[in-house]
């Protein structure tokens, strides 16, 4: 591809200025996974909780592929004949970017923002006791005996994981306020916490664009926009009137802004992945060089030149 036109494709893709080109780069995004999956998904891991980072990589590669069904949007014949003509609901889709904007902040935060090991582990073990506690609530609609000794094995899953917390080098040398403080995250089913100078700091989804290491204000609030589309709010539903009702199907401009927001997320997490396992850099790299263009710019963009996953930018002049 000559210099010029790899300019003007990669300014439409990271641009994305309609629905179409979105849903081009939504394949190459669908065509990276499938490949990283494919290549590097029986590699051996050290640890458990590098096996389940393995497996989120899975999980981006389902969720992108839902979207993409999504924005293909639906139509519908009753069986009196009346017809829907074919629409892509906003709400459906921000619903789903939210799951992968949260996916995308575990993910970080456990594997890349964590500066040690035992920080590591700590993060990790929190969030696997967050989601085992979770299922713990199932104890009162168990009606079989397997499913008996599956909560109990959990229950001691959870004791042995909080153990491991406890018995940290980390763990033990912190003031035991921090101690506390990782201990009500247990309680309360959380884990999304950092250390700073061997103090716990609390975080809340919206925060962690900055563990991210995203560039103050440029994803501000991005957290609470896709929250506000995937509960039933009052304003929710008066926009939902507003996409519909009217010629110029504003639908598609709303679905068209939320996937320019899933496409750094992705991108984000594709360097994360990578950061994590550099074995993964060569199926990235035998990717065509504007589908590394493009992925690593929305990366770029947001985290600026330390987060890049490689330097082919610079073939762009």
């Amino acid at each position: 591809m000559e210099l010029e036109q790899l300019r003007l494709e990669y300014v439409r893709l990271s641009r994305c200025p309609n629905i179409e080109d979105s849903f081009d780069l939504l394949n190459i995004y669908a065509d990276y996974f499938l490949q990283t999956v494919r290549n590097h998904q029986t590699e051996p891991v050290a640890t458990v909780a590098d096996r389940d980072a393995r497996m989120v990589n899975q999980m981006m590669l389902t969720k992108v592929l839902h979207i993409r069904q999504v924005v293909n949007g639906v139509s519908f014949t009753s069986s009196d004949g009346t017809i829907l003509n074919e629409i892509i609901d906003p709400t459906i889709v921000a619903a789903l970017i939210r799951n992968v904007y949260e996916t995308v902040s575990m993910f970080n935060l456990i594997y890349r923002h964590t500066k040690t090991e035992e920080e590591k582990l700590i993060l990790y073990n929190l969030w696997a006791i967050a989601g085992l506690n979770y299922r713990q609530k199932f104890e009162s609609v168990i009606t079989t005996p397997e499913n008996e000794q599956k909560l109990k094995d959990e229950k001691q899953h959870i004791d042995n994981l909080v153990l491991e917390i406890e018995k940290s080098t980390l763990y033990i040398g912190l003031d035991q306020k921090d101690k506390d403080k990782i201990q009500s995250k247990i309680k309360e089913k959380d884990y999304k916490i950092r250390f700073d100078n061997n103090k716990v700091v609390f975080l809340h989804w919206q925060e962690l664009c900055t563990t991210m290491g995203v560039k103050f204000g440029l994803f501000d609030k991005i957290y609470t926009y896709f929250s506000l589309y995937s509960h039933p709010s009052n304003v929710a539903v008066f926009q939902f009137g507003e996409m519909f009702y009217n010629e110029d199907k504003a639908f598609l401009g709303l679905t068209n802004y939320n996937l320019k927001n899933l496409f750094v997320l992705l991108s984000i997490f594709i360097a994360d992945y990578i950061h994590l396992f550099p074995n993964v850099l060569t199926t990235f790299e035998s990717q065509p060089l504007i589908n590394q263009l493009v992925i690593n710019g929305q990366n770029k963009l947001l985290r600026d030149y330390e987060y890049s996953i490689n330097d082919t930018w610079k073939q762009l002049g």
